[in-house]
């Protein structure tokens, strides 16, 4: 087994760990028990079942996760009581740089994002120049802010590609990829929801004692 296939594999192994933990925590299971199931499911999920491992065939089904996944599903796995005050930022640059990304990759519209990715000539170098560009400024923003998870992902995601860990040799492949922009978006939505409701429950409160 090759080092981007047991990066990958091990990638989805913690995706379905970090599942159960917040589950688990959710439930009101204790740490103890939630961290040891989920480690037990990590382990697990290396077992062959039917020719192929668990983790197989999620893989299959989910591809390779980012780097910048794996870094935040750690971060999770590590401190799950207070990861918000780092991982809220970097989430919200993944969907805010998700809306752009996928539709235009997907052919809605008349460029193309991931070709800026490969950084060579035949999929137009200037431009993977400003894309790398506006990496490093966001590096440089996020150590401003002292994002300290924001700026790990991006330099390690940056690392990764020039060491080729992933299969891909696509740099968007190690800073992004559907599942953490998924999260991210719906996370977001549903903070958005919340916010409106309650704006509206502030409005029908200041209505009913003004008598409106």
């Amino acid at each position: 087994m090759n080092i981007p296939t047991l990066i990958g594999l091990s990638g989805i192994s913690l995706l379905l760990s970090v599942i159960l933990l917040r589950i688990m925590l959710l439930l009101g299971q204790k740490k103890q028990t939630a961290y040891a199931f989920a480690i037990l499911i990590f382990a697990l999920s290396f077992i062959p079942v039917a020719d192929y491992t668990i983790n197989q065939y999620f893989r299959g089904l989910l591809n390779d996760l980012s780097i910048s996944t794996l870094l935040l599903m750690g971060y999770y796995f590590v401190v799950p009581d207070n990861s918000q005050s780092q991982s809220r930022p970097l989430l919200a640059v993944i969907a805010i740089t998700g809306l752009f990304f996928y539709p235009a990759a997907l052919g809605l519209g008349s460029i193309d994002p991931y070709a800026w990715g490969f950084f060579n000539k035949a999929h137009g170098l200037l431009m993977s120049l400003i894309f790398l560009t506006a990496l490093v400024g966001l590096m440089v923003f996020a150590l401003h802010k002292k994002y300290t998870l924001m700026l790990a992902c991006l330099a390690l995601s940056a690392l990764a590609y020039h060491l080729e860990l992933l299969e891909s040799r696509n740099l968007w492949d190690y800073l992004l990829d559907p599942v953490i922009f998924f999260y991210a978006f719906v996370m977001y939505l549903v903070v958005f929801i919340k916010k409106q409701w309650r704006m509206m429950g502030v409005g029908v409160g200041v209505g009913r004692k003004s008598g409106v």
